[in-house]
């Protein structure tokens, strides 16, 4: 992690006034998004900001836009939750889900959609999952007419809705670049049908391959093995019941840091550990899977509070990115700016690899990117753009 408090030698090579690859609308400036929150009449306009907000990088907003919804919220640490807490010891979550993954051919864990730290830490097990034999990345986020995108080797704007945000993108780009075949199993429908068609697809796709080892990505309370109020059975549940394979489960969603304290489980608030950890029972040797929780899994991930570095969330920095500052001399529009990072050869319509929002020539947060060469296209509130390409050794 020291190596990315120090920024990598880089080369800017070509400046234009404006760019064949224009920014897309789907990513906005956080005062561009702020303003549609406050004039939106939209029962879910702070879930829908929360997502926009994580689509252009704002991260910090989008957790504290869809924490708005609770203004009410204050979860306090009892005497019960701290001495349940103290019968727990914390270990590396990365190292125990790999175990167990060897023992499954189904290995699911879920994410909240605003937040793209899940998709991150997701990311971060695909190479290791890969050496296991696991071959398939099934996503509840990818759109199912995108037929070329394991051709492509990389998500567009239409490949689907949460799709488009950067670190969704990255592990799509990188499950593809392992040799994983991705693949989306969504299904139309409302609750209890929607679960069911979710799982047949994914049971579609092992009736072709019978011995496959599949991770999949889902959102929320789809990981749930076990009755569900709303649905009967989530889409873990069913397809348990429908291929008879009992996947292993990972809840990393419910016990990772909100906007807040007040906003956190306890058992989360009494966390101090600084990375990804499981809770083993100091007795039984039993992961934690929750307190009180409706959802029934495996275990669940403990995520620790976040911490900047570049001006970034530590958990964007993940082997073999690079930090990248623009400089106020290469900055022409003025502030604030919008800065989308794409990928060389990648036409327009591609998910950029990252993107972030300079505010101010004094504080630039830096580009988070692997080593390479990228056109990176600016954009100003008024809609002015400029492109550079620059590459990152």
């Amino acid at each position: 992690m020291k190596a990315h408090l120090l920024l990598p030698l880089f080369l800017v090579l070509g400046t234009l006034s404006a760019s064949a690859q224009t920014k897309p609308d789907t990513y906005r400036l956080s005062g561009q998004i702020d303003q549609q929150i406050k004039t939106d009449t939209v029962p879910w306009k702070h879930q829908k900001g929360a997502w926009e907000y994580s689509f252009a990088g704002h991260y910090a907003q989008a957790l504290q836009v869809w924490d708005a919804q609770y203004p009410t919220m204050r979860r306090k640490v009892s005497g019960q939750d701290s001495a349940l807490f103290k019968t727990y010891t914390p270990s590396p979550a990365k190292t125990y889900l790999l175990e167990q993954a060897k023992k499954h051919q189904l290995f699911i864990i879920n994410e909240s959609h605003h937040n793209p730290l899940h998709r991150a830490f997701t990311q971060s097990l695909l190479a290791d999952l890969y050496q296991q034999g696991y071959r398939y990345l099934a996503l509840e986020a990818l759109d199912q007419n995108d037929g070329l995108l394991n051709q492509r080797k990389y998500p567009v704007q239409t490949s689907g809705y949460y799709t488009k945000e950067p670190q969704m993108g990255n592990l799509i780009r990188e499950a593809l670049r392992l040799g994983y075949t991705v693949f989306g199993y969504d299904s139309e429908g409302n609750g209890r049908e929607r679960e069911i068609g979710q799982a047949r697809n994914i049971q579609q796709m092992l009736q072709k391959d019978p011995k496959a080892k599949m991770l999949i990505h889902c959102g929320f309370d789809h990981a749930n093995e076990g009755p569900s109020p709303a649905w009967e059975k989530a889409m873990a549940g069913r397809l348990k019941e429908f291929t008879g394979l009992d996947p292993f489960t990972v809840d990393q969603e419910s016990l990772t840091p909100t906007s807040a304290p007040r906003f956190d489980e306890p058992f989360l608030q009494l966390s101090k550990v600084p990375y990804p950890a499981v809770y083993f029972n100091k007795t039984t040797k039993a992961p934690f899977t929750g307190t009180g929780s409706e959802r029934t899994v495996d275990v669940v991930v403990v995520h620790p509070k976040t911490k900047r570095i570049n001006g970034r969330p530590h958990w964007v920095w993940l082997e073999g990115r690079k930090p990248y500052k623009l400089t106020k001399k290469q900055i022409t529009l003025g502030y604030p700016v919008l800065a989308l990072a794409y990928k060389a050869g990648e036409p327009a319509n591609a998910v950029p690899v990252d993107v972030v929002e300079i505010e101010n020539a004094l504080d630039a947060p830096a580009l988070a990117l692997p080593r390479g060469t990228y056109k990176v296209v600016l954009c100003s509130a008024s809609g002015k753009e400029q492109s550079m390409t620059i590459q990152v050794r």
